[in-house]
């Protein structure tokens, strides 16, 4: 395989030849991700276990929530734990994706967790709270920050860590439509092909498998899409009365928020889902004028100027009236 250097911030490379220090003289790791995992975050959990172990590091992956059913396919994601307090104290913490040490759902607490914090990001507004920082605005994904680091290590990659990689890059670049895909995007991807993963076997793993539950719970919700006077805001919600009526899993919600945004002359769009707890997670979405990931941070949450999330205790009614009213005063130039 021809492997092309893929060229970084000066500043980034020093962070990174510090991680491969520390990576390489630790023999125990551990791995989290945020809240209500994602394909970028667990694919490069995925990847990440499987070249670590390849080196002989004990490695364990702890989570807040499960891992969603969509990603079933994932190499080694039945080895990843779901607790919601890790207790045991390891020599190094890798972080993925959490642009503060909250987002974990505080699975692993700082600095009593581990010795190293390695914060493996590409959020811009990432709090820096690592020994070790990798943060890179600039990457489409974390997955790309994976592959820059399996690389340095000079660890042998293999198709099943390109498999958590393609998944990583896939699904937080809305397979490859964001504005955040850049030419060193693809070039990643050309590499992980060579290593064996099929896109047509990928793309049927994420967007072809859809359960008949989940698209009866999909026809539901979309009988309730609103809009609001301008048609530049739309949304919708999923109840845990329409999860009961259907029979699918809150899972099955996750590429949702994407129908909305896909009508002609919306904005913004959010999609609101009624957790078992009794709170109310949304998904933003933008066309790219509008930075959804500020409206998010607003309420608690976080993303990309494209895509971003949040979650709120309340009602839906309530939620949506807060949220909307936001949303809409930055859509419409009053915020």
């Amino acid at each position: 395989m021809v492997e092309q250097k893929l060229e970084r911030d000066p500043a980034y490379e020093q962070e990174l030849e510090k991680a491969v220090e520390v990576i390489t003289r630790h023999k125990d790791f551990v791995l989290t991700t945020h809240i209500n995992p994602d394909g970028d975050g667990l694919g490069c959990e995925s990847a990440l276990l499987l070249a670590l172990t390849s080196m002989g590091k004990k490695v364990t992956v702890v989570n807040a929530n499960p891992t969603p059913d969509l990603y079933h396919f994932l190499p080694e994601r039945e080895q990843f734990l779901v607790e919601t307090k890790h207790a045991p104290r390891h020599e190094v913490a890798i972080f993925l994706e959490c642009p503060d040490e909250h987002r974990t759902g505080e699975v692993i607490r700082i600095p009593q967790g581990a010795e190293h914090i390695i914060n493996i990001d590409h959020h811009v507004f990432n709090n820096r709270y690592g020994t070790i920082n990798l943060v890179d605005p600039t990457a489409a994904a974390a997955g790309e920050q994976i592959w820059d680091l399996l690389c340095a290590l000079n660890c042998p990659r293999d198709k099943r860590m390109a498999i958590g990689l393609y998944t990583a890059i896939a699904t937080d670049t809305g397979h490859f439509k964001y504005a955040g895909v850049t030419p060193r995007t693809h070039q990643v991807i050309a590499q992980l092909l060579q290593l064996g993963v099929r896109p047509s076997y990928m793309n049927e793993q994420l967007y072809e498998r859809v359960p008949a539950a989940g698209l009866q719970l999909l026809a539901i919700g979309l009988c309730g899409v609103q809009y609001n006077a301008q048609h530049n805001v739309g949304w919708f919600g999923i109840t845990q009365a329409m999860l009961a009526q259907s029979g699918a899993k809150a899972s099955h919600t996750e590429n949702f928020v994407n129908y909305v945004r896909a009508v002609e002359g919306v904005e913004v769009a959010v999609f609101f889902m009624e957790t078992a707890k009794g709170e109310i997670k949304m998904s933003f979405r933008s066309r790219g004028a509008i930075d959804v990931s500020t409206i998010a941070l607003q309420f608690g949450g976080g993303g990309h100027q494209r895509a971003a999330g949040a979650l709120l205790p309340g009602t839906m009614t309530e939620i949506q009236t807060r949220v909307l009213a936001e949303v809409e005063k930055r859509v419409n130039g009053k915020g």
